[in-house]
């Protein structure tokens, strides 16, 4: 197996990816297990401060297990020619409801990211 080689990447690589990115992985952890689920997001950055905003049904197990534990990771992915950029986002997430028995806002404020740069191994 090759070695994997990257680099780290700096703030506004980061905020690249995030901008540029179709999808975010939501983990978190439900009573003890992993949960991964793809989910679409829109980022917000305001003053500084990077938020991510998604949206999931009220009753669903993404909205319960929020409820019982509001720390999140979020993982973003942008392919290029000969790499790939991967940026972690890790936060709080406060839920709100929208509108009863529709859907739940979710905003996660980023307290910790990371990047890098993973080059892909010559074949």
């Amino acid at each position: 197996m090759p070695d994997l080689k990257y680099m780290e990447l700096n703030l506004m690589q980061i905020l690249d990816v995030l901008r540029a990115a179709r999808l975010t992985r939501l983990a978190v952890s439900d009573q003890d297990q992993p949960y991964v689920v793809p989910m679409h997001y829109q980022l917000e950055v305001t003053r500084g401060q990077v938020i991510i905003h998604l949206t999931t049904p009220e009753g669903g197990r993404k909205a319960e297990t929020l409820r019982r534990n509001a720390l999140v990771c979020l993982e973003f992915e942008l392919p290029g020619c000969a790499w790939v950029d991967i940026a972690l986002v890790e936060g709080r997430a406060a839920a709100g409801l929208r509108e009863a028995g529709k859907a739940v806002d979710i905003r996660v404020t980023a307290s910790v990211m990371t990047g890098r740069r993973y080059f892909l191994p010559q074949a």
